[in-house]
């Protein structure tokens, strides 16, 4: 089991996730690379949800959509698997989650197809790097705003807290606001009622909330979003990413950026 930062490689990420050699987030073991959440379902239901994805774009920007039957995305690495590279999978059935599985491969077949959305642990390891690491987090909270419906998609959007020295609030604010495909700039700053968080205790992380006293409490929309929505879609089948497993892709987390 590998518990600690020791890749150089992100395709080695992804093989041993495959392997199922790895217990803990993907994201945490390799800095510097874009990851991406999924979200697998019957072709037949797919174009409603393309275009939920494009009216709501800060929690659900999307990277790529697959044709039916596909299960690699050359454009995000060699060799990639989607139905075994994330690690962990949540299974959905009508609107329940019936399972959690660390390869779906017999669940998938060559009429479903494969939403690939951005995540924000894609900068994680960046701001560490460039001395903007996190004080906390992130956290993640459902708050009480909602998409914007398309056809039966529709859902509450989730965020991701992290917290910072004040000395580098404005600084992160400006830096990941140049990456909208992983979520952008944060959407609320010590505002957790405006973002719709109900109790700052609401949080669905497992370890205790302990950020340092006078931190500022920076709010991005979560990639946890696209399986709310898969809850409430209640189609037969949808398989999305279990929080905190996005596929590490070979592709630079900086390639993104925007002016």
């Amino acid at each position: 089991m590998t518990t600690a930062t020791s890749y150089t490689d992100p395709y080695q990420v992804r093989l041993d996730c495959r392997a199922n050699k790895i217990k803990v987030f993907p994201s945490t073991l390799i800095s510097g690379y874009l990851c991406v959440n999924i979200v697998m379902m019957h072709k037949d239901y797919a174009e409603d949800f393309q275009k939920f994805c494009e009216e709501n774009p800060v929690p659900c920007p999307l990277l790529g959509v697959t044709k039916p039957g596909q299960i690699d995305f050359p454009e995000f690495g060699e060799d990639i698997n989607l139905c075994t590279d994330l690690g962990s999978y949540d299974i959905i059935e009508h609107g329940e989650t019936t399972g959690t599985r660390e390869e779906v491969s017999d669940l998938f077949h060559d009429e479903m197809v494969t939403f690939l959305i951005g995540s924000s642990v894609s900068f994680d390891g960046l701001l560490k790097e460039k001395g903007m690491g996190p004080s906390f987090g992130p956290a993640v909270y459902v708050t009480d705003k909602d998409c914007t419906p398309v056809g039966r998609y529709s859902g509450k959007i989730a965020v991701t807290m992290r917290s910072f020295d004040p000395s580098l609030t404005e600084k992160v604010s400006e830096y990941t606001s140049h990456f909208p495909k992983c979520h952008g700039a944060p959407i609320g700053k010590n505002n957790w009622q405006e973002v719709g968080i109900a109790s700052e205790d609401s949080h669905l992380t497992v370890d205790p909330l302990t950020v340092p006293d006078g931190h500022d409490k920076l709010y991005w929309a979560c990639g946890i979003t696209p399986s709310l929505v898969a809850l409430e879609a209640k189609l037969p089948l949808m398989i999305v990413h279990t929080s905190g497993y996005a596929m590490v892709t070979s592709v630079k987390t900086e390639s993104l950026y925007e002016n």
